[in-house]
């Protein structure tokens, strides 16, 4: 086999592919806890459902006096396969508008329970009753309540701002679901100060 199948050479030293894989996935990993920005929810709205597949409502309330939450009830009237899709869309506020931006997603269910971004593992099973798995049944009605955003589950480097987050629920046929609407900002601890 080629030499270089199995090492690199850095710095004028030869180390195995594995090792540098290795160090890079640690690197990366480093960052899975950020802790430069805090996400504050505003509000959840239900902006649209199917009422022959499934029924959606959507209360906003204050949690505290100083942060808010929703309860997001959802039933289906047939089972979610794994091949069903959410569409994610990350709307940024610009220009007295939120103007489609770079964060969007195209996830089937099976994925989208998979997913370790943005805080979904906690809200689809502890502020789920029941908790969210694989396959949602028909018939129960799934209530998420008190979520609160846990910034240290976001990835890092999202812009500072007012985001919009649309989700919509389509089958794999191409039947729409439901649609909802998630609407937050990200305000960074500290600023960079340019001269």
């Amino acid at each position: 086999m080629d030499y270089h199948t199995f090492y690199v050479t850095f710095s004028g030293r030869v180390i195995p592919k594995m090792l540098l894989l290795l160090a890079l996935f640690v690197h990366v990993n480093a960052f899975v806890r950020q802790n430069r920005y805090d996400v504050i929810h505003e509000r959840m709205e239900a902006e649209y459902y199917d009422p022959t597949l499934s029924n959606l409502s959507c209360i906003n309330y204050k949690y505290n006096r100083t942060t808010r939450a929703f309860i997001l009830a959802v039933t289906f009237k047939n089972d979610l396969t794994e091949r069903d899709t959410f569409l994610i869309m990350g709307y940024k506020w610009l220009s007295n508008r939120y103007r489609l931006d770079i964060l969007q997603f195209n996830l089937t269910v099976k994925n989208a329970f998979r997913f370790r971004y943005f805080d979904l593992d906690r809200l689809m099973h502890s502020c789920t009753t029941p908790p969210a798995e694989l396959p949602l049944i028909k018939g129960v009605t799934y209530t998420i309540r008190d979520w609160v955003p846990d910034s240290t589950k976001f990835p890092p480097g999202i812009p500072e701002g007012r985001w919009k987050i649309a989700a919509r629920l389509v089958t794999a046929s191409g039947k729409h679901i439901l649609s909802i609407n998630w609407y937050g900002a990200v305000k960074y601890k500290l600023r960079m100060e340019s001269k």
